[in-house]
C-alpha cells in the first residue's frame, strides 16, 4: 500500500494543534493513540488516491522520475487525511439552507477536483501510467 503524505505535511496544511484535537476522538487519547490514528487517516487518504489512478491506467503507487511521490499528490493526500480526521469527529457544520457542510469542504473538494483531473488526463503530473 502506498503512503503519499505524512504526518507533518497534514500538519503543515492544517496546523499541528487542530491535528491533534481532530485525531483525539475522546479525551485521555494517548499519544500512541493519537499517531495511530493520523497514521489510519493517511492509510484511508492514499488508499483513496490508489484506487483512483488504478482505475484510470496510473501505476501505483504514484511516483515521479526520481522515484519520490508528486507533490501534487503529497498535497491531495495531506487534504483528504486532514479531512477525514476531522470528518470523524463527526460534522456538526451547515451551510445556510441547513445542509451537512463543514468548514474543511474546500479542502476535500480541491482535493477531489484534482484527483479527478490527473485521472481524466487534464492536469498531467510526473508519474507512470500503463496508458502512457
Amino acid at each position: 500500500m502506498s503512503t503519499y503524505c505524512t504526518q507533518s505535511n497534514i500538519e503543515a496544511t492544517f496546523g499541528v494543534n487542530n491535528v491533534e484535537t481532530w485525531a483525539k476522538l475522546e479525551s485521555g487519547y494517548s499519544a500512541a493513540q493519537i499517531t495511530a490514528r493520523i497514521t489510519r487517516a493517511i492509510s484511508v487518504a492514499s488508499e483513496e488516491i490508489d484506487d483512483t489512478l488504478r482505475f484510470a491506467g496510473f501505476e501505483v503507487p504514484c511516483v515521479d522520475s526520481s522515484g519520490s511521490t508528486p507533490t501534487t499528490i503529497e498535497q491531495i493526500c495531506a487534504d483528504l487525511a486532514g479531512v477525514w480526521l476531522y470528518e470523524s469527529r463527526g460534522v456538526d457544520d451547515v451551510d445556510d439552507a441547513g445542509n451537512p457542510r463543514h468548514k474543511l469542504q474546500f479542502f476535500a473538494e480541491r482535493a477531489q477536483r484534482r484527483l479527478e483531473q490527473i485521472a481524466e488526463r487534464r492536469r498531467k503530473i510526473d508519474a507512470s501510467s500503463n496508458t502512457g
